[in-house]
């Protein structure tokens, strides 16, 4: 009889160490089902340089189709504009005001999960009336979010020029 309890006892205290192992597995194979990679600093630009490749292509639609539907441009010395048709009147603006060259450059970009950010610096040429050519350099933050498809598109962009406001006087 204390055989068989000892042999029951084993049995029990055995069945539980499975079940307990296989339980601990299953969570970490959730865990990492449901964990969103990080992404690389590549990925994360990819936004930004397929934007610059749009305006290029004097294409505002496909600048704009980078954004989210309530995407926000908070631009330097203007209101916040909110909204991926308004963001692409702005970029057909900047295309319709002499656009001849747009780059890119990324500093850094990070993820946690599937929100992200880019920060870099941009180089922009417009072709002024008189024939002169005009460049903005400067710098730009985009907070990025992964879309359906995986891919990073911005929710925010914010930039600003180098050089100083010009004073009229």
């Amino acid at each position: 009889m204390k055989n068989l309890r000892i042999t029951i006892t084993s049995f029990v205290v055995l069945m539980a160490f499975i079940s307990i192992t296989n339980c601990k597995q299953n969570n970490k194979e959730i865990i990492n089902a449901e964990t969103p990679k990080v992404a690389t600093v590549e990925e994360l630009g990819e936004m930004n340089r397929n934007f610059a490749k749009a305006l290029m292509a004097k294409d505002a639609t496909a600048a704009a189709n980078l954004y989210t539907e309530t995407a926000s441009l908070l631009p330097p010395n203007e209101a916040i504009i909110t909204g991926r048709e308004n963001i692409k009147n702005y970029w057909q603006g900047a295309i319709d005001a002499g656009l001849i060259a747009a780059s890119v450059k990324t500093i850094d970009a990070k993820n946690d999960g599937n929100l992200g950010y880019e920060i870099g610096t941009f180089e922009l040429k417009f072709k002024a009336e008189d024939g002169s050519i005009v460049t903005d350099i400067g710098k730009y933050t985009e907070i990025l979010e992964r879309d359906a498809n995986g891919k990073w598109i911005s929710i925010y962009g914010m930039w600003s020029a180098n050089a100083p406001v010009p004073v009229h006087e």
